[in-house]
């Protein structure tokens, strides 16, 4: 088997970020026979919430290792937002969170009630967002469905409506659901932002629930393996999206037991087993050389994330940058380490190109096709990816916006008005703030972060008159 197989561990550092590969061109990618795509987006797994990272010991991934070993580790990934309902926003719709108007997670305890929290004693007050997904807007479901794909959500959706803690089986409105945004199948996707249970029965109606005690990382893991067996035959797309490693921490005892009690690295075994189950599913079918598989996080890590500075919910790296493998056997080079920064906005244009469609078409997209990086093409053009990010979170640099380009990284809090310039090339930890001695690039940078704002038309935290009362 595939993931049975012995194999040479790889150990990536950040020594290799400058390895050499040889160069194939993005249109080798593109060919007759469309091929199918596995997108795994991991909730909440940080940039170092992986064993090839080699900076947690005790992670066990061998199944995502083998990824690295067969395919390509990108090192500059960002989620377009450091927390998860706006980045799947953008994955979805090839936008930015800012221009779909969902910048913020969407609560589960409602809109009114969350708010109301954050604000409290807060000088500016969070912007407004939405609390779903928009029926107008394209997803890749439907773009890829006119290319003649079958489409499957498995997992998470969290674009389906706030209040989903009030519900008995995590539906606000079945609309919003992703049945109703182009996917043919949609087992797991519904508002909730973590399972009301990790083991059966899940209290979710957009999942049956299995035998007394199932775990739905193994569940959901063996959903997409039935979705690949029954379409086969035809290019498809698979979104499999973990409820997992999102809290509330669980695990079956005995995997935690192998992990002296760390519950989350016990989870995050379990995620790896089912990555290997889609892959061992891919080659007993033959499909391995027409399927192009990427594996994602849709936000920074909760618990650290080194040697990045910051978690879930921040600006700073520990927040933005995640883990992500693209892996497609004969086509991208194995072992091969792209260090370009890419963003979440890119998937939409990169998957209607490698399915054969024209990223043109649809005018509006912030993204740019990725694919010529898949062939280690070199000639990448520099762009700009920005940030906006007007909520409050406890967990530490907030209430912002940023933008990165080249080695350069701006970032501005709204509430404080600080500003700070870091050198990505030699700074990765972001501990030294060039504003003052490159007061010239800091301000270049925010021109360029306030013409992207206007241009999508990013809603702005306003004044809090409960803060004037208070002082």
């Amino acid at each position: 088997m595939y993931y049975k197989r012995t194999f040479l561990f790889v150990q990536l550092s950040l020594t290799l970020l400058l390895s050499a590969s040889a160069c194939r061109s993005h249109k080798d990618l593109v060919t007759e026979k469309k091929p199918n795509i596995v997108f795994i987006i991991v909730d909440d797994l940080g940039y170092s919430d992986v064993e090839y990272m080699n900076q947690k010991k005790g992670i066990k991934t061998p199944n995502i290792n083998k990824l690295t070993k067969t395919g390509m580790v990108f090192t500059d990934a960002y989620a377009a937002a450091p927390v998860c309902s706006p980045t799947r926003g953008s994955v979805v719709t090839g936008k930015s969170p800012a221009a779909v108007k969902i910048t913020c997670h969407i609560p589960g305890m409602g809109m009114d009630k969350y708010l109301k929290k954050l604000n409290k004693e807060k000088k500016l007050k969070e912007a407004y967002f939405l609390n779903h997904l928009p029926q107008e807007e394209i997803t890749i479901a439907e773009a890829l469905k006119t290319q003649g794909y079958a489409t499957g959500y498995i997992g998470k959706w969290h674009l389906g409506g706030e209040g989903s803690i009030y519900t008995d089986n995590g539906i606000v409105n079945t609309k919003y659901n992703p049945e109703h945004h182009g996917f043919n199948v949609n087992i797991g996707g519904c508002a909730y932002g973590q399972p009301a249970s990790y083991f059966s029965p899940y209290k979710n109606g957009t999942i049956t629930d299995g035998p007394k005690g199932e775990y739905l990382t193994d569940r959901l893991g063996d959903e997409a393996v039935k979705f690949i067996e029954q379409n086969k035959n035809t290019p498809f797309l698979l979104n499999l999206a973990t409820y997992t490693v999102h809290t509330p921490l669980a695990a079956p005892n005995e995997i935690v037991k192998e992990h002296d009690g760390n519950t989350y690295f016990a989870m995050i075994e379990k995620l790896d087993q089912n990555v290997g189950k889609v892959m061992n599913k891919l080659e007993v079918l033959d499909l391995l050389e027409n399927t192009i598989v990427i594996f994602y996080s849709d936000n920074g890590g909760l618990w650290g994330n080194p040697p990045l500075k910051g978690k879930k919910g921040t600006l700073n790296e520990g927040g933005i940058r995640v883990p992500m493998i693209v892996n497609w056997l004969g086509k991208v080079k194995a072992g091969s380490v792209c260090n370009t920064p890419v963003s979440s906005v890119d998937f939409f244009p990169t998957f209607v190109e490698l399915a054969g469609g024209d990223p043109s078409t649809y005018p509006k997209l912030e993204g740019v096709s990725i694919l010529q990086l898949f062939g280690n093409k070199k000639d990448f053009i520099e762009r700009p990816l920005f940030w906006h990010f007007p909520h409050h979170r406890k967990e530490g640099l907030s209430m912002g916006a940023a933008v990165r380009l080249g080695k350069w990284k701006y970032i501005v809090e709204f509430e404080t008005g600080k500003e700070y310039l870091y050198n990505l090339d030699k700074d990765i930890a972001e501990q030294h703030n060039l504003f003052s001695p490159h007061s010239k690039k800091a301000k270049e940078l925010a021109a360029n972060l306030k013409k992207w704002q206007k241009e999508v038309d990013a809603e702005m935290p306003t004044i809090n008159p409960d803060f004037k009362k208070l002082n």
